[in-house]
Parts: C-alpha cells; sequence; structure tokens
C-alpha cells in the first residue's frame, strides 16, 4: 500500500496570485504570515495598514480560528464533536452555539445536495483509515454494516437548549468538510474590528478574500489541473469572494493496483464522483466548502444542475479526461488555460 503525501497536495490544491511586491504601492501596505494548524498550512495576507496594526489584525484572526478548531475537530478530546459522538445513541449534548450553527448548516446543506453531502459519514471515514497514517480498502461487508450509521436525518438538534443528538448508538458526524469554511469566515470577522484595506486567507485551499488590492487589480486565483500539480487549469479573477476546490488528487492512496481518494459517497461508501475536481465559488467560505464536496459527489451532470439552480454561487467541473465545465454565471470571470 502505497499513501500520498497528501497535506502537500492540499495546500498545492489552489494558489492565489498575490502581487506581494506591487508596483505602486508603498512600503509596509501588505503583511503576511504562515501558520500550521487544522491539519493544513494556513495564509494570511493584511493590506492597507502599519506593521503594529496588521500583526494585531493576524494574531487576532490566528487565535479565533485555532479556538474553533478546537470545537469542531472530532479528533480533539473533549470537543463539542468528541463529545457528540462520544454520546451517540445515549442522550444530547450541550454544545457551543457555533457547533449549532454549522451543524444546522450541514444538515441544510445535505438535504439540498440530496444526501451527497452529508456530516454523519465519520463512521465511514473511520472505517477507510482516513485520518490515520495507513488508510485502506474495506471489504464490501465492512461497509454494508456501517452504511446505516450514515444518516443525516437522523441529527437532531434542539436549538432552544442548546443540544445536538445522533439518535443511533455508533453514529459519528464530522463536520470537517463545511467547518473549515466557517472558521475562515469567522477569522474574517475577527478582521472587520481592525481598520484594513483587504484580508487574505487561504487554509489550505479554502480561500477567502475581503475588500480590494491597493493597486486596483482583481484577485487572482488559479486552480490545479488535476493531473499536472505544476500548471493550472484556469484563472478566476475576483473582485472578493470565497472559492474552495475538492479534488480527488487531495489526499489519496494506492492499494492493489488502484488508486482511491477520500471523498466518499454517503449511499455508497466508497469514493464518489465521475469527476477529478471541482470548484466552487459563493459569497461565503463555509458554502464554497461544502458545496465543493457536494457536487463532486453528485457527479458532472446532477452537479452542475445543482449549481445551476442556486442563485449567487458558481462553479467549476473538471472531469477526469480533462474537460473543463464551467456554470453559466463565471462568464468574464475565468480563463481556461
Amino acid at each position: 500500500m502505497k499513501t500520498s503525501i497528501y497535506k502537500i497536495a492540499v495546500i498545492l490544491m489552489l494558489i492565489v496570485f498575490l502581487s506581494i511586491t506591487m508596483l505602486g504601492c508603498s512600503k509596509g501596505e501588505n503583511y503576511q504570515r504562515t501558520a500550521f494548524f487544522m491539519d493544513t498550512k494556513i495564509d494570511i495576507a493584511v493590506y492597507g495598514t502599519n506593521k503594529k496594526q496588521a500583526d494585531a489584525v493576524i494574531e487576532a484572526v490566528f487565535a479565533e480560528m485555532q479556538q474553533l478548531e478546537n470545537i469542531f475537530s472530532r479528533h480533539i478530546s473533549g470537543s463539542d464533536v468528541n463529545r457528540i459522538n462520544e454520546a451517540a445513541g445515549r442522550t444530547p449534548v450541550k454544545v457551543k452555539p457555533e457547533t449549532i450553527i454549522v451543524t444546522r448548516k450541514a444538515l441544510e446543506i445535505a438535504e439540498l445536495s440530496g444526501g451527497a453531502f452529508d456530516p454523519t459519514v465519520g463512521p465511514l471515514l473511520e472505517l477507510w483509515g482516513w485520518g490515520t497514517e495507513k488508510p485502506r480498502v474495506p471489504s464490501a461487508e465492512e461497509i454494508n454494516k456501517v452504511l446505516p450509521l450514515v444518516n443525516y436525518k437522523a441529527v437532531e438538534i434542539d436549538e432552544a437548549n442548546a443540544t445536538i443528538f445522533l439518535t443511533k448508538p455508533g453514529m459519528k458526524i464530522d463536520l470537517g468538510g463545511i467547518a473549515k469554511g466557517f472558521i475562515v469566515d469567522q477569522g474574517q470577522e475577527i478582521a472587520k474590528q481592525f481598520s484594513v484595506k483587504a484580508l487574505f486567507i487561504n487554509a489550505g485551499g479554502d480561500i477567502s478574500i475581503t475588500g480590494s488590492k491597493p493597486s486596483g487589480e482583481k484577485w487572482r486565483v488559479a486552480i490545479q489541473a488535476p493531473r499536472d500539480p505544476q500548471n493550472w487549469a484556469a484563472v478566476l479573477e475576483l473582485e472578493e469572494g470565497s472559492v474552495a476546490t475538492s479534488g480527488d488528487y487531495e489526499r489519496f492512496f494506492e492499494e492493489g493496483g488502484e488508486v482511491f481518494h477520500h471523498i466518499l459517497d454517503p449511499k455508497r461508501g466508497v469514493p464518489g464522483g465521475d469527476v477529478s475536481s471541482v470548484t466552487i465559488v459563493a459569497p461565503d467560505t463555509l458554502i464554497s466548502d461544502a458545496l465543493s464536496t457536494a457536487v463532486f459527489v453528485r457527479g458532472k451532470e446532477k452537479g452542475m444542475q445543482l449549481l445551476e439552480s442556486l442563485q449567487g454561487i458558481e462553479g467549476i467541473i473538471i472531469d477526469k479526461d480533462g474537460e473543463i465545465y464551467i456554470s453559466s454565471g463565471l462568464g468574464d470571470k475565468i480563463k481556461i488555460l
């Protein structure tokens, strides 16, 4: 068995062309810093302020993001998600308001996508060994045994009492496909407390941009060619917004001469989709994060149908042959390379 170095693949998933040494910008107009948490690389760039204030912005954003990771990670003992999973089938668990918000949105997107996105996919992820050093291909018998535990409709949220309950023993939620987007959005909310012209956050490919470059140029986001990590398939030009990509090249392993990626179809319990990557452009990162997974699992035709039904949300689908499909609202915002 061969496991990919998937952390690097995730970091390379989207590269943003930031004109860090922009012509015409005075010294000190942009500051950058990098950290590593949420099992990925986090890049922040602040524009249009001085170093002291930029440092304050970045410290506040990182602190908020790390605090939220401690709430949402199912791998952290005592986190809200960890406690919900431990109490599955036994008792509702009192959680923080942020957990109610994200879980509610996860269930809404699960319903919207017809179950292609499902936050209760945790037992399948564990069965396949994702999140460990040794992922594996489970047997059909093992998958069939776990599938009854994957059902977003068996999640009960009591907002009045601030509790979440998984009604079946053995159920486990995993908010990894949506919480990172929410965490990035909350970082932007913290930054609004400071007077900066623009803030860019890239959390392992979940990208959020607010404000304009001092140069007046648009932000340029390059989408990786799935089968050629050294080249780009397309470039987006945005004034602001959020971008997220799900791809079969992010996390994968080889076994028995076959390649298996981490984006599982919740209904079948195996890697889903007939595409190689999906990039979503949306007003907020929570939506782009979750929908990139949902559209990937739905596949080329049903995924594009979903995109075309959603107002203010656009997407790019790259199939396994390298063909690129673009939703109708992107227009002149994208250049195919």
